[in-house]
Formats: structure tokens, sequence, C-alpha cells
């Protein structure tokens, strides 16, 4: 008998916490390599809390629609102008290759788990088609500077820049090796694939292009794809800054997949 409730209780314990706290999902393309491959799959938790600079978090790359202004009695409807939205990049939500995307319904929140949610005040939309995974550079408040030359991505973070060191190339499917470089933030130290496009801009938080360094408040996250070619469609370098409503949660642990970056000597051709 008491193995029966332990197992009954367990399982209940085990659903609970995977509708309302934890999970494990797969990742689709390889938007956040080396950090995160095509076929990973991780342990996602929940939420906003503790978030903090360096964390993977999965987002919601469209911004939430704004309610719409009550139409004045003498304008028809079809002449009023739509209003404004923040700058993102058209169909960012729609461009999937070879970003790193998480299938909304693998967050195991299903059709009832959202009424529910719903009905308390929880989750007030469900979760879009899909949602993609960038790294947290910076925390709503904090002061950025865009176009600091000393640091990555031409970044410095409350006066400290993004600091980086060149790595070995690697190669993952493609026939040519891709440049790397080490980032530490804080006391935070991860490998990116380096970007191949030149000088990375901003048109999503509206950086003037060639003003020198621009400092400005957070007013969002500053969310970025370790993979700084392929994420570029869908992070804050299109869509501007991440607002916390935007942010599912966190991806706390990379429980294994089959896919790695193979280095490259750099005398290799």
């Amino acid at each position: 008998t008491r193995l029966a409730w332990g197992v009954l209780v367990g399982g209940a314990l085990l659903v609970v916490v995977r509708c309302s706290v934890a999970t494990v999902v797969e990742i689709h393309g390889d938007g956040m390599a080396p950090t995160l491959f095509s076929g990973d799959h991780v342990l996602f938790v929940r939420g906003t809390w503790g978030l903090a600079r360096g964390d993977l978090v999965v987002y919601d790359p469209t911004p939430p629609t704004p309610e719409p202004e009550p139409t004045p009695p003498e304008e028809l409807p079809g002449e009023r102008a739509t209003p404004g939205r923040r700058p993102h990049a058209p169909g960012a939500r729609d461009r999937l290759r070879n970003t790193a995307v998480v299938d909304a319904e693998e967050l195991g929140l299903d059709e009832e788990w959202q009424s529910v949610q719903r009905r308390s005040g929880v989750a007030a939309q469900p979760p879009s088609r899909s949602l993609r995974v960038a790294r947290i550079l910076a925390l709503p408040g904090d002061t950025v500077t865009f176009g600091d030359p000393r640091g990555a991505l031409g970044l410095a973070i409350n006066g400290d820049p993004l600091a980086f060191k060149a790595g070995e190339p690697v190669r993952l499917t493609e026939p040519h090796p891709r440049p790397t470089a080490f980032e530490t933030l804080g006391d935070r130290r991860y490998q990116v694939l380096a970007s191949t496009a030149g000088r990375d801009t901003w048109p999503g938080v509206q950086v003037p292009g060639d003003s020198g360094p621009y400092e400005m408040p957070a007013e969002g996250y500053l969310v970025v794809a370790d993979n700084r070619d392929e994420g570029a469609c869908c992070d804050s370098r299109a869509i501007g800054w991440v607002q916390a409503d935007q942010i599912r949660g966190e991806i706390m642990l990379r429980l294994g997949g089959a896919a790695t970056a193979t280095p490259v000597p750099r005398d290799t051709p």
C-alpha cells in the first residue's frame, strides 16, 4: 500500500513539476552552436526569476501586439492608422533555418493546462508556434554601450567591455571552418561562433550607425545567439530589447546530443 501511494504521489508530483516548473525540450537548429546543437535535449525551467547575465533563455521573438486605440467617431475604421510597434525584423518569427528553435508544444503545456493558467492570470496568451534561444548579455536597467571597439560585438555593459579572446576554428556541418572566440561576461566564460559578416549592427535597438560609442539604458533584456551569423535574424540585433513577458524560461542544463564542433588547426585550409 505504501509503495502504491508512493508511486501515485511521485507521479502526481512529476506531472505538476513538468507542467509548472521544468521539462525537457529539444533544440532545433544550430543557432546556439557551439554551446547547443540541433538535436540536443536540454532541461528547461519556466519563469524569469533569478535571471543573470550569461544565462540561456527561451523567448518569443515577436513582441506583444499593443491594444488597438479606440476609433474616434469622425474616423472611418478603414482609414485609421495602425498603432505603432516596437521595431523588429519582418518575418523573424518564421525564419527557422539554422536558428536555435524550441517548439512551444514541447514545453508540456497542453490545452487544459493553458486554460487553467489563463483563468488564473498566469498566462494571458498561449505560447507562439516557435520560440528562440539566446544568451542574456544585459539586464533591464543596465547601461549598455554600443560601438565600443574594446568589446566583442562592440559592447560594454555597465562600463565593462565584453571581453573576448580568439579561439581555434571549428567545423560544424558545413565544409568550411568557422572562427570562434571565448567571451567573458562577469564570472561567466563561454565559446561562440564569431561573426563573419564584419561589423555587427543593431537595427532593432536603433543605434546610430557611424556615430561612435553610443550609451543607453537597457529597456529590456539584451539577448544574443552564440552562433553570431545564423542567430542574427532573431536576437536583439534584429528585434531590439526583449521584454520579461516575452521570456518563457531558462535553459539550465544540456542533457546531451550527437552533434559536436570539430576543432580545425589554424593552418588547415
